[in-house]
């Protein structure tokens, strides 16, 4: 934002103003690109892990909303937490250039992950929960021991920050984007670099596998996303739609869709196979944040900074149902392993649970 002040009356008569566009513009930034509110559930449904930009984790008892743990030990803002497959363990990602190992029934913290020269993105676990992939800012991945702890492979070679990594599904290789304008496919077990996927010029924000790894659909900062054959690089698909930025792209759980989010308020349901647009989902009124499917594919959930999230049916494109109540921007939305519930994390402070199929809130939990 550039505002131009000719002269000292002018400066006089329009400074409330610019104080007010900079006050606000400040507050803006610090919402997006600080606070990193997000929730997660384990495969049970049973726990929910949340981060804030407190520098902790929090883990509640899903069907009471009861706080159960606090994970202390970051020394800067947490900026992801998930749980292995079978729901014992959870891996936090945070920027003070770690990631950290907890138990998830005691909330005991078994492992630091240092190594990392800036910080760090994220931290996925691989499908069995043998192995963690972090991304950082010091423009690499590294591949991790989650039993030990230790340091198995540095995945080298983008040359700029690495802004997401994850497995395929049966945990062979792994994918990672890049603000370098390529996304790269390694060897999980060996870390040997098998594919650099190029023909963008513009930063590369996300990149995922369909469910048998075949394909990848990333995620551009020219805003558009790209549907290419993961084991050549070829492009298939350009999804692009809208004069707007894509947000992220996700797939259903067979593969055969991909939902797309957009800065103009609306989500987007495209054929994975022939990259041709099913629905158009508009009815929020700010920028959508988020999109996933349910494990059938039979809803999404959408998350949005118009202090919302919106439950789809897939299949008509028709909204379903409009989870109100928070105060502030909701950052992300996730369906647990049945689909019966949904939580959701918000600037506000809070993560709710809802039922998915009623729309109706559960449980308030205080991040």
């Amino acid at each position: 934002m550039i505002i131009y002040i000719h002269t000292s009356m002018q400066f006089k008569k329009y400074s409330h103003i610019l104080f007010f566009l900079i006050f606000f513009t400040l507050i803006h930034l610090t919402k997006a690109q600080v606070g990193q509110e997000s929730a997660a559930f384990n495969a049970a449904g049973s726990q929910i892990v949340t981060v804030s930009v407190d520098n902790t984790a929090k883990i509640w008892d899903a069907e009471t909303g009861d706080l159960l743990h606090t994970l202390e030990g970051h020394t800067s803002s947490v900026q992801s937490a998930v749980y292995n497959a079978a729901g014992t363990q959870i891996v936090t990602a945070s920027w003070d250039n770690t990631a950290r190992i907890w138990d998830a029934e005691s909330g005991e913290l078994l492992h630091t992950l240092e190594g990392h020269t800036s910080g760090v993105y994220l931290a996925v676990y691989n499908a069995t929960g043998s192995q963690i992939v972090t991304a950082s800012r010091d423009n690499t991945a590294r591949i991790w021991d989650a039993e030990s702890g230790e340091l198995l492979h540095t995945l080298e070679g983008h040359t700029n920050t690495v802004t997401s990594a994850v497995y395929n599904a049966t945990g062979s290789q792994i994918v990672t984007a890049s603000l370098d304008s390529t996304a790269r496919i390694w060897d999980a077990e060996s870390g040997e670099l098998l594919h650099t996927l190029e023909g963008n010029t513009s930063g590369v924000h996300s990149a995922v596998y369909n469910a048998t790894g075949t394909q990848i659909v990333t995620v551009y900062s020219d805003g558009t996303a790209r549907i290419l054959v993961a084991e050549s690089g070829e492009l298939l698909h350009t999804l692009e739609g809208r004069k707007y930025r894509v947000r992220s792209a996700v797939y259903n759980a067979t593969g055969s869709q991909i939902v797309t989010v957009y800065t103009d308020g609306t989500a987007r349901i495209w054929d994975a196979e022939s990259g041709e647009l099913l629905h158009t989902l508009e009815e929020h009124t700010s920028r959508v944040n988020s999109a996933i499917y349910n494990a059938i594919g039979s809803q999404i959930v959408t998350a949005s900074f118009d202090n919302t999230a919106r439950i789809w049916d897939v299949e008509s494109g028709e909204l379903l149902h409009t989870l109100e109540g928070h105060t502030d921007w909701v950052k992300s939305a996730v369906y647990n392993a049945t689909g019966s519930q949904i939580v959701t994390a918000s600037t506000d402070g809070t993560a709710r649970i809802w039922d998915a199929t009623t729309g109706e809130l559960l449980h308030s939990c205080k991040l």
